[in-house]
């Protein structure tokens, strides 16, 4: 009867989680907001030196001349982004000893504002900081108006308090599929203990895998590291959480669907579970990869460079010492079957040692012929 329904739950459970990311794919895209993010960054750190009055190095920090250094939709290629991010001090924008440096948060948002096809308003103009925050303080806005605004929930402020809740979500579906991983593992040998604790970590660890994932589908654009407007956009790949993605929504499937064959096999022989076993040892090293991948997201790549350098000298170490131990294997093979070869410094040895017998034979000759 169990396998009658099985195709009917595996139907069932696709068809959930294809709503939720039909769901997530129609909401508003969350894009970086020219006015609001990008413009006060420009008029912060730019406008100093590249305002009418000055105009340093020939770049105003206004609408047409910033565009003409942007490619719109490629960061890495536009030059205004390169003077951001540069090795040459000489280039580096703003310079390195400037009071007021942008931030790697700064720096990542116009990134983000550039590859989302840099939007820069018509009428909006970049004005020093303390006209805009004097400009603020000249509106009319009473008190009950500033706490009735403050009050409105917008789906942008829903979708945000949803991806917030990412970082702490993501942990307990990545922990139970580990722990699951490692009980089917030591379950291989019939424990039929460590066999329950997998497959009830499996399950957890699926449905927690689901609520991680919408998460994690607002979290990004939260964080400038990418966002889905169409469906073409999931297979973007100069986004920052591209992969980070991708791997994570299949895991999320994958770890429902072994936790379904699961069920099943169970349901016909507890003792039958082979499959699904090894198919969760395998999906726990994924989701080893998954969270190291969303690590570099979240600190950064360098947050890995001592434990790169620890692995980069262990790794060489083992090689050499292979290498080592087949060049000593075959030295000895060589001298056990007196197959060795004489070495270019022992022919010449033995050449010489030839013309010096040559030579004294010759003048043996020579002093007989002479008596």
């Amino acid at each position: 009867m169990s396998a009658i329904f099985y195709p009917v739950r595996l139907r069932l459970a696709f068809a959930v989680f294809a709503c939720c990311l039909i769901a997530a794919t129609s909401a508003l895209a969350a894009t970086v907001d020219f006015e609001n993010e990008i413009k006060p960054i420009f008029a912060a750190h730019c406008l100093s030196c590249h305002d009418e009055a000055n105009e340093e190095g020939g770049f105003l920090i206004d609408r047409e001349t910033t565009l003409n250094y942007v490619i719109a939709g490629n960061a890495d290629e536009s030059d205004f982004f390169m003077y951001l991010v540069s090795d040459d001090e000489d280039m580096l924008m703003p310079p390195p000893d400037a009071e007021n440096p942008l931030s790697q948060e700064q720096i990542k948002l116009v990134k983000t504002w550039i590859n989302e096809g840099a939007s820069w308003p018509e009428d909006v103009s970049i004005e020093p900081a303390s006209d805009q925050s004097s400009t603020e303080d000249t509106e009319n806005v009473t008190a009950d108006e500033a706490a009735e605004s403050t009050a409105e929930i917008t789906p942008e402020i829903l979708k945000n308090a949803t991806g917030s809740l990412h970082p702490a979500a993501i942990h307990l579906p990545i922990g139970l599929l580990l722990a699951s991983g490692l009980f089917a593992f030591l379950s291989l040998r019939g424990n039929f203990v460590m066999s329950d604790c997998a497959y009830y970590c499996l399950w957890i660890g699926a449905l927690g895998s689901i609520g991680a994932s919408i998460t994690g589908w607002f979290y990004s654009p939260m964080e400038h590291q990418g966002d889905v407007a169409v469906l073409a956009d999931l297979w973007d790949t100069t986004q920052d959480v591209f992969l980070h993605r991708t791997w994570a929504l299949g895991s999320s499937v994958a770890a429902l669907m072994l936790a379904m064959i699961a069920m099943s096999t169970r349901a016909r022989d507890p003792d039958d579970g082979v499959f699904w076993k090894l198919g969760t040892i395998v999906l726990a090293a994924v989701i080893g990869w998954v969270g190291h991948l969303g690590g570099e997201l979240t600190y950064g790549k360098a947050h890995y460079k001592d434990l790169n350098t620890v692995i980069g000298s262990v790794i060489p170490a083992i090689n050499e010492l292979g290498e080592n131990g087949d060049a000593e294997g075959d030295t000895s093979s060589e001298v056990e079957n007196g197959s060795a070869e004489p070495s270019d410094a022992d022919e010449s040895s033995a050449d010489s040692e030839t013309e010096d017998e040559s030579g004294d034979e010759g003048l043996e000759s020579t002093e007989s012929d002479a008596a």
